[in-house]
């Protein structure tokens, strides 16, 4: 009898195997920085470009890395002004996600992100620089649409870091591609 369900506990694991799927992603992610100091509102809006590299154990459940850095840093406004001689920029950021996700139809996918980031900054005035990392749960939605098999396009929001009067999310416009 243990045989029988050694070879049956074979025959499941080697068909889930054969569902499991690597993929990758590379995006762009325009972000909205947003801090309150004493009362004063601090914003900036920085860009982030990224990739994802993911692995599919099931058709509706993946694991993914997602490791970004610096496009575009942005000067920061306090309390609806822009600061001359400021800037805000991310020097990085990664982290490790659980990504439900369902097909709609053939083509259309959407997913749910849900995970822990840490996201390294560095906030400039004049010649001085506060650089700062901190790390945070970061949850998010999105939607894939299906060239084919194996390449798609995403778009996604994502909030990166909500702690201490701060927040940062971010829209991202992704493809991607099954290996």
């Amino acid at each position: 009898m243990k045989v029988k369900q050694a070879c049956m506990a074979a025959l499941v694991l080697s068909a889930a195997a054969a569902q499991a799927q690597w993929y990758g992603e590379i995006g762009a992610t325009p972000l909205s920085v947003k801090g309150t100091v004493e009362g004063n509102t601090l914003k900036a809006q920085p860009t982030m470009i990224g990739i994802v590299a993911g692995y599919e154990f099931h058709p509706n459940l993946a694991v993914e890395g997602m490791l970004g850095t610096n496009a575009n840093s942005d000067t920061i406004s306090l309390n609806g002004t822009e600061v001359p001689g400021t800037s805000l920029k991310v020097n990085r950021a990664y982290g490790l996600f659980i990504k439900p996700k369902v097909m709609l139809s053939p083509d259309w996918e959407l997913f749910g992100r849900l995970g822990v980031v840490e996201n390294k900054t560095t906030g400039q005035v004049g010649s001085y620089s506060i650089t700062d990392t901190d790390h945070d749960v970061a949850y998010g939605a999105g939607l894939s649409y299906y060239f084919d098999k194996t390449t798609y396009g995403s778009l996604s929001y994502t909030n990166f870091y909500d702690k201490q009067g701060t927040r940062t999310q971010g829209t991202t416009l992704s493809v991607g591609m099954k290996f």
